[in-house]
């Protein structure tokens, strides 16, 4: 009887100790090579210059997060655009968007939604995530860029639908307008 005890106690504190060292580790379900991936990625792009040997992409940090950042490329000429406004945190946009991921595997686009109107998202800016926040907010009305999110400006270590857990997002974003400056009252 004695011998079967020590046998179930030493079987719960290897099943403990399993638990514990799985727990230190990454985090359940973690797929370390796609975070890997996505990693290369956005070293690689942030390093990418055309053929004049000017980058592609411009680094735009963010102020409030002294991690956070955003790579963005202009599609437009942005002196057309420099007077225009640009909205803040707490603005309601209205944009055009397209988001893939680094595979280019479509995971959401604007151009399905007929409300407000065609092909339109419409949100107050800080709802969503921050990586947005940083772009849009360095952008004018009439700006059309790529957008590229790290996956710590997205969704992170967390899966929300078709994007898996530390998926950078490509997104091709045009800010149509701003009808609301201020995020209005409720």
């Amino acid at each position: 009887m004695k011998k079967l005890l020590y046998l179930v106690a030493g079987v719960i504190a290897l099943a403990a100790t399993a638990g514990l060292t799985s727990c230190l580790g990454d985090e359940p379900g973690a797929d370390n090579s796609w975070r890997e991936k996505n990693d290369a990625y956005m070293m690689e792009k942030e390093g990418e210059t055309d053929a004049d040997g000017q980058k592609v992409y411009t680094r735009i940090n963010c102020n409030w997060d002294p991690n956070g950042y955003v790579l963005m490329k202009w599609h437009n000429d942005r002196s057309l655009t420099s007077k225009e406004l640009a909205p803040i945190a707490t603005s309601t946009v209205d944009v055009i968007y397209r988001v893939r991921n680094i595979d280019g595997l479509g995971l959401d686009s604007s151009y399905y939604n007929t409300t407000p109107a065609d092909s339109i998202y419409r949100t107050v800016l800080n709802q969503n995530i921050q990586g947005w926040v940083i772009a849009l907010s360095n952008m004018h009305i009439g700006d059309s860029c790529t957008v590229l999110i790290p996956y710590n400006q997205a969704y992170g270590l967390n899966s929300k639908g078709s994007i898996k857990a530390y998926s950078d997002l490509v997104f091709d974003v045009k800010l149509v307008g701003i009808p609301g400056y201020l995020r209005p009252l409720k």
